[in-house]
């Protein structure tokens, strides 16, 4: 599968360059079925570019989204996924995660109500300089069966290195039930960790990452800038 790499002198340039990449899906989705269903990561590098996805030529009010994971807090917490995607794009019609009172219970209920959704028009990610991407982190319980394509799409319970450290993900084969693959990302490490994963060294092959960009499902677009 070919993974395709845009590099760009500047951030702003990369973020137009995304808002334009998911404009395509987005309005071919609402041609041809009246909606589209998204989903999008929370974090500070994605908030920047909200402003540019509420402007884009759509009617969000037929747009379906989620995020591609969540902190277990409450919905209107400063540090929910879901707020900071609300507050950028409030036109959307957005599923909370939290679709319990208890995690397990609001991760079957979350993947079940998204599995309605299938395929997804797009799905965008962002990653850390650790190899993770969603809440899938390195390392944590359950991430070998949740980075295996031929399970079941749904989502999981996960666990962060930092607080909150309980998180809802999906997982990876939800992630690539999607007609639109895209990974966002900054800096130079990241570009650093992104060009060790591609060339497959044997020390990236346990990194989240590393299963997302090998996958044979859906080439993923990579957007990175310093």
């Amino acid at each position: 599968m070919s993974v395709q790499f845009f590099q760009f002198e500047s951030r702003p340039q990369a973020l137009a360059a995304v808002a334009q990449a998911l404009l395509l899906p987005l309005q071919a989705a609402l041609r041809g079925q009246g909606r589209a269903q998204v989903l999008l990561p929370g974090g500070s590098t994605p908030q920047q570019l909200l402003p540019l996805l509420a402007a884009l030529p759509v009617d969000w009010s037929r747009i379906l989204a989620s995020p591609t994971d969540e902190r277990w807090v409450a919905a209107d917490a400063a540090d929910s996924n879901l707020q900071l995607l609300r507050e950028g794009l409030p036109a959307a019609r957005w599923l909370d995660p939290r679709q319990g009172s208890e995690a397990r219970a609001a991760a079957r209920q979350w993947g079940d109500r998204l599995g309605d959704w299938l395929p997804f028009s797009a799905v965008l990610l962002g990653m850390g300089e650790d190899g993770h991407f969603a809440s899938l982190f390195p390392g944590m319980p359950g991430l070998a069966s949740a980075l295996d394509v031929e399970q079941p799409a749904g989502c999981v319970v996960g666990r962060a290195p930092v607080e909150p450290q309980l998180r809802l993900s999906l997982n990876l084969p939800m992630l690539l039930s999607t007609r639109w693959l895209g990974l966002l990302a900054f800096g130079a490490r990241k570009a650093e960790l992104i060009e060790q994963v591609l060339a497959d060294l044997p020390e990236t092959r346990t990194l989240p990452l590393h299963a997302l960009l090998h996958q044979q499902r859906v080439p993923p677009g990579i957007y990175w800038a310093p």
